[in-house]
């Protein structure tokens, strides 16, 4: 146990003395000063030169760049086509007409076609004539009011008594 805490006090006594920068960083382990109760434990401060170099660097601007990417081609070919089918291709040829046609009817119009309907049985029903006839329509009334009816209804309830002596 006595190792331990010796060990632990080294790893914590290193840790505090880590320099960066020339300047000891304050941690969980700063003491407020260099000296342990009165111990050197071999700290040794050591001078640290820096040198900073400022460079100014231009602004960026596009440049093209041509990159040649290989790219496949499909190239047609022939292709023997055993049964030849000839194709006819029509010209539109723009004819011009100088006769005016007056047309007597409207375009387009309807055409009335004649449609035959088989009759099985023809008969002849006569229909009377139309008549008056006087039909009373009922205007339905909308009652906004609810009205309750109380109605006493007498109930008979026959009760059976027990005894412990049957």
């Amino acid at each position: 146990m006595k190792t331990f805490i010796v060990l632990s006090m080294a790893l914590a006594i290193a840790a505090g003395a880590a320099v960066e920068g020339g300047k000891a960083k304050r941690g969980v382990w700063d003491f407020g000063g260099d000296d342990f109760g009165g111990h050197d434990f071999g700290e040794h401060k050591e001078v640290v030169k820096h040198i900073t170099i400022e460079k100014k660097v231009p602004v960026p601007y596009p440049v093209e760049v041509t990159k040649h990417v290989p790219v496949e081609v499909k190239v047609p070919y022939p292709v023997h086509v055993e049964k030849k089918v000839p194709v006819i291709v029509e010209k539109k040829v723009p004819v011009i007409v100088e006769k005016k046609v007056h047309v007597d009817r409207p375009v387009p119009y309807p055409v009335k076609v004649p449609v035959k309907v088989p009759v099985i049985h023809k008969e002849y029903v006569e229909v009377p004539k139309p008549y008056p006839v006087h039909i009373e329509k009922k205007v339905p009334v909308i009652v906004e009011k609810k009205v309750y009816i109380e109605k006493h209804v007498p109930v008979s309830i026959h009760i059976k008594k027990k005894s412990h002596w049957h």
